[in-house]
């Protein structure tokens, strides 16, 4: 396959999501691979769920947060907390899996995803645990720099002017060292998720090779080609930013529109259905959750809608990228080109 730069691979990626989306029979084909972008890329671009005075029922936060935290309740929340992580850390294991299907799906320009889902049960285990490893590492230095931000804002309130007010000149000796350190670990973290997600996954999907040594495989692809793999990261992190302001804005605008009407219609009902009678009161419960049901349904069909495309988009700009340095990706890529006995693919060693 040809080599790409970081610019020259935007418009196969755009054909390539035109093939794969757009082509696809109908809207209900569009939005289940637009779902599964969604899902496994994490570009949300809109963010309406819910329809305003909808909900069933009242929530004293207040109440609640006195109940969470007495203490003789105070097992059970510690117990409802961890059961909170392991759930989130299963939800990141079916992501993480969800990536390799989608990778595969997105290849082979498939839209069979259960047999997709099957393939990579062990990779995408070891790639869970090295993303959770990572995770930690990163935790641990935030909470660090946390302490560090921590200890300089005591130290500058302590050390005010002569007329008790607060020292510009502390002030600014210790904002902008402990910005840039904030700004490093953040641009860190987003750089390890692009190389575990960009470049050492095609590794493990189409070799099974483990974490570390498709790294070292990706370190060798990066030889000698810095400035190559620099411009990348650097379009990789500017072209979401501005897609997602033009696709956020177009978000909005059918948001405003769509939702508009959820809410007089729920609004309506309300008014309509406001009262003491029990027989209303049960009527407007039913109603109420109905809205709640079809503020999140039309919320999820508005952001798969938009942010599907757009991760698409860059789950094919990264392959074709780093389809030209790595030769087993580009013949699947580019299959027309490829020798049958350089391609080696998961599917064909199950």
């Amino acid at each position: 396959m040809k080599l790409y730069s970081a610019s020259e691979a935007v418009w196969p990626a755009l054909r390539r999501t035109y093939d794969y989306l757009f082509c696809a029979c109908g809207w209900e084909t569009f939005l289940k691979l637009a779902a599964l972008a969604t899902l496994s890329e994490g570009f949300l671009v809109s963010f309406r769920f819910t329809i305003p005075n909808t909900l069933p029922f009242e929530i004293d936060l207040s109440a609640l947060e006195r109940l969470l935290l007495a203490r003789g309740f105070l097992p059970v929340t510690l117990l409802a907390l961890l059961a909170v992580l392991l759930v989130v850390l299963y939800c990141i294991f079916l992501i993480t899996r969800l990536r390799f299907a989608f990778v595969h799906s997105l290849i082979h320009q498939t839209r069979d995803l259960g047999a997709a889902w099957k393939l990579y049960d062990l990779e995408a285990g070891h790639l869970f645990t090295a993303t959770v490893l990572i995770g930690l590492v990163f935790f641990v230095l935030s909470v660090a720099a946390l302490g560090l931000f921590a200890l300089s804002a005591y130290a500058l309130l302590g050390t005010p002017t002569p007329d008790g007010k607060l020292d510009p000149g502390h002030f600014l000796f210790w904002f902008f060292p402990l910005m840039a350190i904030a700004f490093t670990l953040t641009l860190a973290a987003w750089a390890a998720q692009v190389v575990m997600n960009d470049f050492i996954l095609p590794h493990m999907a189409i070799e099974g090779l483990s974490v570390r040594k498709a790294w070292a495989a990706v370190r060798s692809h990066m030889v000698g080609r810095r400035e190559t793999f620099l411009s990348y990261f650097i379009l990789r992190l500017g072209i979401p930013l501005m897609a997602a302001l033009i696709l956020g804005l177009l978000a909005w605008m059918v948001d405003l529109a769509v939702f508009g009407v959820l809410d007089i219609s729920a609004a309506g009902f309300n008014a309509m259905l406001d009262g003491t009678n029990d027989l209303r009161a049960a009527v407007l419960f039913g109603v109420r959750t109905l809205f709640v049901l079809l503020g999140a349904a039309t919320g999820s069909v508005l952001a798969a809608a938009f942010g599907g495309p757009l991760g698409v988009f860059m789950r094919s700009y990264a392959l074709f990228f780093y389809g030209g340095h790595y030769r087993a990706l580009g013949n699947l890529l580019a299959p027309s080109v490829a020798a049958p006995s350089q391609v080696r693919w998961k599917s064909e060693q199950s």
